[in-house]
């Protein structure tokens, strides 16, 4: 494993901070808080950040704010993924037609990084921000984990905050692959209930769940009501691995198990869209 970086692991911290939202800028004392470094630290970083135009500070404000040089950045990362440019261009869409928050996210080896969100927001939902990252950990990355190598599994499974039942995950990863999407149950915030506690915190906001709390929906009865908390697919690249997830979030509670196949295969058959526009293949 490669060492740690710690300059180069913080100056990531504040990109990622300024583009999880959008529109604000920052004062330096409030990115040290924000990114848990020293004004020392921060200060050296903001200014080569600032010098090679990844970063830009107002000159009355002293604020700083995404410069220029990330926007060809990012225009040369979406020539390279066409498919994220064309589930960007779906997802508003099924957003209105589910009534609820869609989101395109990308999976690294550690992390689940939202790059592009769809809809005005649900009243239910936890709200998305691009640019925001949660933890690649069981039982988040269903969708990521059910088609990838064995090492990656394992990787994933030990990441896990406590022991789990293999039988139950791979119950779960087989069900995913089978249907073609993953379903979880609407898991409870860790610092309070609600959107609202999410809106005043949302750098410290955590998702709480795990396979014992039956988060994952291998199976879905018909006759049951469940309290959806997401429906996620996958759109693959040319390779057929999965590229990013499409996934709904912030359904009204008490969805009858019949509505829920129907928002799922919605959003399967958006992943299934952005696939094919994309040139990805399907893996057999």
């Amino acid at each position: 494993m490669a060492r740690p970086a710690p300059a180069a692991a913080k100056a990531l911290k504040i990109i990622d901070l300024l583009v999880s939202h959008r529109g604000e800028q920052f004062t330096i004392s409030d990115i040290a808080r924000r990114t848990g470094s020293s004004l020392g630290s921060a200060h050296a970083i903001l200014a080569v950040l600032e010098e090679s135009g990844y970063l830009t500070r107002h000159p009355a404000r002293r604020t700083y704010g995404l410069g220029p040089a990330l926007v060809s950045a990012g225009m040369a990362a979406l020539e390279q993924h066409p498919a994220i440019r064309a589930a960007t261009e779906h997802i508003g869409p099924l957003a209105a037609e589910l009534e609820a928050d869609v989101v395109v996210s990308a999976g690294t080896p550690t992390e689940i990084v939202s790059v592009a969100v769809g809809g005005t927001g649900s009243r239910y939902g936890p709200g998305f921000r691009e640019g925001e990252r949660v933890p690649l950990v069981p039982p988040l990355g269903l969708v990521f984990m059910a088609w990838a190598p064995a090492p990656e599994v394992e990787s994933w499974l030990a990441r896990a905050p406590e022991a789990v039942d293999r039988d139950r995950v791979e119950l779960a990863l087989s069900a995913v692959r089978g249907r073609g999407y993953a379903l979880g149950l609407a898991p409870s915030p860790s610092d309070g209930p609600g959107r609202g506690d999410r809106e005043r915190d949302r750098d410290t906001w955590t998702w709480t769940a795990s396979f014992d709390t039956d988060y994952d929906l291998p199976v879905v009865d018909a006759e049951r009501e469940y309290d959806l908390g997401m429906a996620s697919a996958p759109v693959f690249d040319a390779d057929g691995r999965v590229l990013v997830a499409i996934t709904a979030s912030g359904f009204s509670p008490g969805l009858g198990g019949t509505e829920v196949v129907r928002v799922a295969e919605a959003v399967k058959a958006c992943a299934t869209v952005v696939t094919k526009q994309a040139r990805g293949r399907f893996p057999g």
